[in-house]
């Protein structure tokens, strides 16, 4: 691919100059953060019992341990991605982190359970900060035809948190003497490990890119030249290739800009900049994108909230331990939907440019929505397999693969969804990330909260047929939006 886009300007603070191992860099160490706040969010639900018994609560009450920890995790993002637009995505994530580790000790430390929900409010308010950051940090750092792969790493890491977290803390409930606390303590010391990290290893990418200004014409004269030969041929080749449309110097940025610690925004009002995003609900890209992410996200997430109190009654009896080792099938996967959701994402992409490059403008959002053809019955099939497997008390085997294939989901429409947002709507990508997670969370907030109360009243069949036919809606609305989408004839970014 010979044409870079977006192009490298000639700024030396520019974040698409830094070499390629710093910008993977970047990307990783900021979305480990995602990772470290969710393994602490869905850690302590393998712990539901343990709770009830140690502060004498209902399951229903002690499950808001994880609801409100849900909720906050939205309501953070209002917060956090001002603070990054006024002072810079480095001091955002690294203040956001510092809470997160504090708030981590104090959990630990809780000897109530009032006080372990104030904490767990406030985890889920810390962690909030990557959820709409690092998605722009990869906007920032990446060219569009990597932008796939790199949100597959964001979605997999901020979804394997979740199988993680739970799959440890069970072995630490069962076999430490601290139980629930042991794993809440493991995660701090994770926060701590990934702020230094980040301190080190993820300059300021805050950067005006000027509106470009290009040949549409040189475009597709590329494309056709690359698909004639058949080229593959990636960044770096376009970097030391002196005969390509793109050429630019890599710079790599001193220790004194890496350590920078704050990149002041004086022209931004901050409050303004918290309620600027709701305009954004008039596309519905926008509003697409957040019904899918909250709908594809609720069947893991209700499983993962009811998973103890039904493997470990009769007929399975499964100990704490156990139950963990069944998010084994939730990070299988995320693995197949890494590859699925982000490499393939980008190969179909590519083809689909190369053939209707002389009819279609290059790299259109609308394109990545091909990609969920592939996978877009797996998630609905789980929901199916679920409905009947926790409902009539399958063999446990059955639920492994129907957890697995809900977690595939969990990863695989979001990243495309993401992804297709942040290119279509790329000058307001922060502000469609922040509406995306903020609405997402409270979508599948009113899933959860009712969830154990709604499964306990009604079964597994009812809940998960309703999943299944809002999954099958919202994947479905992606069809007008391609449609209308690629009518219209100028790109919107």
């Amino acid at each position: 691919m010979n044409y870079l886009h977006p192009t490298p300007t000639d700024y030396p603070r520019d974040p698409l100059r830094w070499p390629f191992w710093l910008r993977c860099t970047a990307v990783v160490v900021t979305s480990l953060a995602n990772f470290v706040g969710n393994m602490a969010g869905a850690g302590i639900s393998v712990a539901i019992p343990v709770l009830m018994q140690e502060f004498h609560k209902s399951q229903s009450d002690a499950t808001q341990v994880l609801t409100f920890n849900f909720l906050f995790l939205g309501i953070g993002n209002i917060f956090w991605v001002p603070v990054a637009m006024k002072f810079g995505k480095r001091a955002s994530m690294l203040c956001s982190m510092a809470m997160l580790a504090g708030m981590l000790a104090w959990a630990a430390a809780a000897q109530t359970f009032n006080s372990l929900v104030a904490a767990r409010c406030l985890i889920g308010f810390a962690a909030a900060a990557g959820e709409s950051i690092v998605p722009d940090i990869v906007a920032d750092t990446s060219f569009t035809h990597q932008r796939g792969a790199m949100m597959a790493i964001y979605v997999v890491l901020i979804s394997g948190g979740s199988a993680i977290g739970p799959l440890i803390s069970g072995f630490m409930v069962s076999n430490t003497s601290d139980t629930w606390r042991s794993s809440v303590l493991l995660c701090f010391g994770m926060a701590i490990l990934d702020l230094v990290l980040m301190f080190f290893f993820y300059p300021e990418s805050n950067f005006d890119r000027p509106q470009e200004s290009f040949d549409q014409s040189q475009m597709l004269q590329e494309f056709h030249r690359s698909a004639k030969i058949g080229n593959t041929q990636t960044e770096e080749f376009v970097e030391d290739s002196s005969s390509t449309s793109t050429t630019y110097t890599i710079r790599t940025p001193p220790m004194s800009e890496i350590l920078r610690p704050v990149s002041y925004n004086s022209d931004l009002n901050f409050f303004l900049a918290m309620f600027e995003p709701l305009k954004l609900l008039a596309h519905p890209s926008v509003v697409w994108a957040i019904f899918a992410y909250g709908i594809c996200l609720s069947p893991q997430v209700i499983l993962i909230f009811t998973m103890s109190p039904l493997l470990e009654t009769p007929p399975y009896l499964f100990n704490t331990s156990d139950v963990g080792l069944m998010q084994i099938a939730a990070i299988v996967g995320f693995i197949l939907a890494f590859c699925g959701g982000g490499m393939l994402s980008d190969f179909i992409n590519g083809i689909i440019v190369r053939r209707t490059a002389s009819r279609f403008t290059v790299f259109r959002a609308e394109h990545r929505l091909i990609s969920i053809i592939p996978g877009m019955l797996i998630g609905p099939t789980g929901c199916i397999l679920l409905a009947f497997a926790c409902g009539h008390q399958m063999h446990w085997s059955a639920i492994a693969v129907g957890f697995g294939l809900v977690s595939f989901g969990t990863v695989y429409t979001p990243n495309i969804a993401i992804t297709y947002v942040t290119q279509r709507h790329q000058r307001d990508a922060a502000k469609c990330l922040v509406l995306i997670n903020v609405f997402k969370n409270l979508v599948a907030f009113v899933f959860l909260y009712v969830a154990v109360d709604w499964v306990n009243k009604n079964g597994y069949v009812q809940v998960y047929m309703i999943m299944l036919m809002l999954n099958i809606l919202v994947l479905g609305c992606a069809l007008p939006l391609y449609y209308f989408g690629m009518r219209n004839q100028v790109e919107v970014l």
